[in-house]
């Protein structure tokens, strides 16, 4: 169905797609020019890469919403829900990390100030497992959409792989954050050329 109230929509959705990504290669760079020195953060560039960084993750739950609703299965639906929840674990992380950057004085001041938050908000006693599961179940969301839209023929099969990549080269180490935002965007590419066809068959109808 074409509906002309949907195209604004769908460029968003694009821009979104492409984002999110480089959010993740934009904190990898900041990443890296503030660990120049031997250490990461307190400072500015510490505030700033883990700004970008909670931006990419927020931007990435509007993509599994987003991706969901396009499938319109229950099954994407459970991975979405899934994704989220690894996002809201992302978001605790960086949102800790981001209070100890202003607080700490140093780079040595970091742990103890960390330590504070560590059962922050309230202690509910899911917090280290949340903290393990978390990353897990952002990965299982957007991977099982990746393979939904494979099985949709909206994604080469080669998407999915792309995505694991990113995720395994982020788990490996911080400092290769670029090239894991550069997998991720690649990964995510083929939704954008799906949209476009899309497009340019609701302007030329056969």
């Amino acid at each position: 169905m074409c509906a002309g109230a949907l195209l604004p929509t769908m460029d968003l959705m694009n821009k979104i797609l492409i984002a999110a990504p480089l959010c993740f290669i934009a904190y990898g760079i900041i990443r890296l020019i503030d660990g120049a020195d031997g250490e990461h953060g307190p400072g500015p560039a510490w505030t700033v890469g883990h700004l970008f960084f909670l931006l990419g993750v927020l931007l990435y739950a509007v993509v599994l919403v987003g991706l969901a609703r396009t499938l319109r299965t229950v099954p994407a639906r459970l991975a979405a829900l899934a994704g989220l929840v690894g996002v809201l674990a992302f978001v605790r992380v960086i949102v800790v990390d981001l209070i100890v950057g202003f607080r700490a004085v140093d780079n040595a001041d970091k742990p103890r100030i960390s330590d504070e938050y560590d059962r922050w908000p309230g202690d509910l006693g899911i917090y280290d497992a949340f903290y393990a599961l978390g990353p897990i179940l952002f990965l299982l969301g957007l991977l099982t959409l990746s393979i939904l839209l494979v099985r949709a023929r909206r994604q080469p099969l080669w998407s999915p792989f792309l995505l694991l990549a990113g995720f395994v080269v982020i788990s490996l180490n911080l400092d290769l954050m670029p090239l894991a935002g550069a997998l991720l965007l690649g990964g995510l590419l083929p939704v954008l050329v799906s949209s476009d066809r899309l497009d340019a068959t609701c302007s030329h109808p056969s």
